[in-house]
């Protein structure tokens, strides 16, 4: 088989819509003139349209390292931020608390998801199926007899199922697309099937479908039903490409195929070049594998009487150029990812001056929007929101986006002058205070009045917390500047909260 061959085989082999079985050695056989026909035209397809199947998606993710990159960079960095559950109230966190069943279950989901997981690596699965397949499902693992209760109160096992490995099946019948109907009405339930077997069917109710994009709705199969395309189909040029450069350089570093011919140098005169006799070939061959070599007793140079030349036949990496053509496939496939250039490897190890700034867009323009919807959808699907909770995330602790914290601080100063002033104006409560500056609201009848509510032992025990002097009993004209206390200075320990 040529190079021609080879390299077709391989991107059919890694590009075909069916899953294939681990390579084997087969001896190939002769071509004949029919069949050299027929992979050209195969070959020419493959490269002018090669197709990428949704269940080689994770594949590729898997074997192509500028494929893995951009999917990598971003379900790593989402799994990395900080998971917590607030109230929807005050934007409060909830905290593990020996008093609070409630806390304990939802922090658990936090941490240990399943008995084989954490959480973040559950996350990371879920936006690795997500981005490389464009779906991504996730199974709440509970008895039919909690179909219509919120799932955080009553399972404890949340799986990520692979995206190629799950079927979205339709309703018998006449579908209502498009039309008034519930979920249960359009999705008759989800099918677990590995290479053509049925492994599991799961109801409805327990699985959240996370699209990347939008679902295939007419003319579609029992495995696409659904359910979104891969960003990845947008570049299968760029990355036909790079299979064709790994495979033409393994070729080049391997040594397959001949690397050159010696040709005989005898000038015969009017004749032109002569060759070598039968007997001159046995000599020479025996005196480059006998004499010369890299071995003991082998000399690093050949000297022989026949005068000869080496014609090479095979193209070195230099004359090839693969790597400008993988940088660029690279710089291509992490942009449908929204992740630009200059955060791309390369070879020469290049740094720029604005690598800082381009990672903290993409946190900004890609990471965090992407982050915060997933808590929104599994907040729905857990159904947080019933109980008024709600799951969020953070990333405090990201070395780029710590260039804002001054200006974050600063804001939050403002909000407590802001707050101290519409306080002692009796705008506020002492808890409206704590909610706008996204702490937990205290326990006591106090807490929830106005200024001019509260009794005088109230306005002393306000004095006492604040340590400050006491605000007017009586309403004032002239709103406080906030400068002789700071409200962050509130002692919220002094008062139990059930919830800490």
């Amino acid at each position: 088989m040529n190079f021609v061959q080879k390299t077709a085989s391989a991107i059919t082999g890694l590009f075909s819509s069916k899953e294939s079985a681990p390579p084997v050695a087969v001896k190939q056989p002769e071509l004949t003139n029919s069949d050299d026909q027929a992979w050209q035209q195969h070959l020419k397809y493959e490269l002018a349209s090669p197709y990428v199947a949704d269940r080689n998606y994770m594949t590729l993710f898997e074997t192509v390292p500028e494929v893995f990159f951009p999917i990598d960079f971003i379900a790593r960095r989402i799994a990395g931020a900080h998971f917590e559950v607030k109230r929807y109230k005050d934007d409060s966190i909830v905290y593990c608390s020996n008093r609070s069943n409630n806390s304990l279950r939802m922090n658990a989901i936090l941490q240990a998801p399943n008995c084989l997981q954490r959480w973040r690596e559950l996350v990371y699965m879920h936006h690795v199926y997500k981005l490389a397949t464009g779906n991504a499902f996730m199974r709440a693992a509970m008895s039919d007899n909690f179909k219509d209760v919120a799932k955080w109160k009553y399972c404890s096992n949340f799986w990520c199922i692979p995206s190629n490995w799950m079927a979205v099946k339709p309703m018998p019948g006449i579908v209502p697309l498009f039309g008034i109907a519930k979920l249960d009405e359009i999705v008759g339930g989800y099918q677990l099937m590995r290479s053509g077997d049925k492994l599991l069917d799961i109801p409805t109710y327990q699985v959240w479908h996370d699209r990347d994009g939008a679902p295939k709705f007419a003319g579609t199969t029992l495995a696409t039903f659904l359910k979104s395309e891969s960003r990845l189909k947008s570049v299968h040029k760029a990355i036909s490409n790079l299979v064709a450069v790994y495979e033409a350089r393994n070729v080049i570093y391997v040594k397959r195929g001949g690397l050159g011919f010696i040709v005989a140098k005898k000038d015969g005169g009017e004749l032109g070049t002569q060759t070598m006799r039968p007997s001159e070939k046995e000599e020479l061959v025996e005196e480059l594998n006998g004499k010369y070599g890299v071995g003991n007793d082998k000399m690093p140079i050949g000297i022989t009487d026949i005068p000869v030349e080496f014609v090479k036949i095979n193209a070195s990496i230099q004359e090839l150029q693969p790597f400008d053509e993988t940088l660029l496939d690279a710089i291509t496939i992490a942009g449908a990812y929204g992740i630009p250039d200059v955060l791309v490897p390369r070879k020469d190890h290049s740094t720029f001056s604005n690598q800082a700034t381009a990672e903290k867009s993409v946190y900004t323009g890609t990471i965090i929007p992407m982050a915060k919807q997933f808590c929104e959808d599994l907040t729905l699907f857990l159904g947080l929101d019933m109980d008024g909770y709600y799951i969020d995330c953070n990333f405090s602790d990201v070395d780029c986006l710590q260039i804002g914290l001054k200006e974050a601080e600063e804001v939050r100063k403002l909000v407590n002058e802001r707050c101290r002033n519409q306080f002692d104006n009796g705008l506020i409560t002492l808890n409206d205070w704590r909610g706008q500056i996204h702490e937990g609201p205290l326990e006591g009848d106090m807490f929830g009045k106005t200024k001019w509510e509260m009794t005088p032992e109230e306005l002393a025990k306000v004095k006492e917390i604040m340590g400050g002097s006491v605000p007017p009993s009586k309403p004032n004209n002239n709103p406080s500047t906030g400068d002789e206390n700071n409200g962050r200075d509130i002692e919220e320990d002094s008062i139990p909260d059930e919830d800490r």
